[in-house]
């Protein structure tokens, strides 16, 4: 299976509320889903003036999901929840999760991370590692974080305002490898 990578447009906004509204998403991605919510949320998305960068995720060709890549150093509030987790790191976070429900539970998650991970290498390449914060509950994803490479390194409670932070979650990292 070939994963490609393609920046967030306003024409993906429409299968972007999709996607967050689909349960399977929801659950772990809470909040308001429709259209015009989709449309604000991620705004500063589309059109660059954040810098995190979005991406739809494509599986052969066909749209299955999103991944998004930001340095830790950008989100100061973040930046210091995992290093009070994990201590100070210079590394990117990454988000992401599949949104066709006939892709989920194939193994294709781990696949689609390891390969978006080799794309933060290229589009972040001052960080030399990417850390993830995944809810315990979520076995789906920290299987799949664990398949792509990632290790295990924190768990506990986060502190964070961010609803899909909340409760026991994971905290994962991948060292950049050697060049």
């Amino acid at each position: 299976m070939r994963f490609t990578f393609e920046p967030l447009r306003r024409t993906d906004l429409e299968l972007m509320a999709r996607w967050r509204g689909a349960p399977h998403v929801l659950r772990w991605w809470p909040g308001p889903c429709d259209l015009a919510s989709i449309a604000q949320e991620y705004e500063t998305l589309v059109d660059g003036s954040d810098t995190t960068r979005a991406f739809v995720c494509s599986a052969d060709g066909r749209p299955i999901g999103y991944a998004q890549a930001y340095r830790l150093a950008d989100e100061p509030a973040w930046q210091a929840t995992i290093a009070e987790a994990i201590g100070v790191v210079h590394a990117a976070g990454i988000d992401y999760f599949i949104g066709e429900p006939d892709s989920v539970g194939r193994g294709i998650g781990s696949k689609m991370i390891a390969d978006f991970v080799a794309t933060v290498w290229q589009t972040l390449a001052d960080v030399s590692s990417v850390v993830v914060a995944v809810q315990q509950e979520n076995a789906g994803s920290w299987k799949a974080l664990e398949r792509a490479g990632f290790d295990r390194v924190w768990a506990g409670h986060l502190d964070s305002d961010d609803p899909s932070d909340q409760g026991p979650a994971y905290v994962y990292i991948l060292a950049r490898p050697p060049e």
